[in-house]
């Protein structure tokens, strides 16, 4: 086993990395908005099919693009933020050490 310490993250990279997860996660949560606000608007309205089937289709496609949007900027600003003050935290504490082990490369024959 060896030691390392990490001195500094890139705060791009956390930001991204925090950014996709809740935009995965938004997803997931759009999907479920999209049928569940689907099925409500039509069942209690009486506008008919073809207003009906626009307002549905906005509803999907805000549902399925506009949560993970918004969920991967706000991610992206919070992973962000963590990284700068994790790097400020590390500056003046001296790092934090980690403990990794190396693994055998394996050959393809």
């Amino acid at each position: 086993m060896k030691n390392i310490t990490v001195k500094r993250v890139g705060i791009l990279s956390i930001g991204k990395l925090a950014g996709t997860v809740n935009a995965i996660i938004a997803l997931a949560v759009g999907i479920v908005a999209a049928i569940v606000g689907t099925v409500s608007y039509v069942t209690t309205t009486n506008d008919g099919i073809g207003a009906e089937l626009v307002a549905s289709l906005a509803i999907i496609l805000s549902a399925l693009i506009l949560y993970p949007l918004v969920a991967f900027a706000f991610g992206w600003l919070y992973g962000a933020l963590v990284a700068l003050i994790f790097n400020v935290v590390v500056g003046v504490s001296g790092g934090v050490e980690l403990t990794v082990e190396e693994e055998a490369v394996r050959v393809k024959k």
